[in-house]
């Protein structure tokens, strides 16, 4: 289930590319995804617990899209058991994805 991270606590504080958070979600203590907008695009900021952390930057139209797309990828990929092969595969296929 995703969640407001820290309660939405975070909401309108800076975040690491230096915007400000528009949303901010976690899924199952296992992931997290912020959304900050920037001066000149948002950048979207995924972090798989333990195992990847990557950044996408879009504009504003696009961001809401992007985030459901991997809010679905993410529940495949925490709701199993994955090998290491598994993880660096889903990694190394999220990155080209996005």
């Amino acid at each position: 289930m995703w969640i407001d991270y820290d309660e939405g606590k975070t909401i309108g504080t800076v975040g690491s590319e230096n915007g400000e958070i528009v949303y901010d979600i976690e899924y199952n203590g296992s992931a997290r995804i912020t959304v900050e907008c920037c001066e000149r695009y948002y950048g979207i900021t995924v972090g798989i617990y333990g195992s990847m952390v990557h950044t996408v930057f879009c504009n504003g139209d696009e961001y809401p899209q992007k985030v459901t797309d991997m809010k679905k990828d993410i529940e495949c990929f925490c709701g199993r058991d994955n090998t290491l092969a598994e993880i660096n595969k889903f990694c190394g296929d999220f990155y080209k994805k996005y």
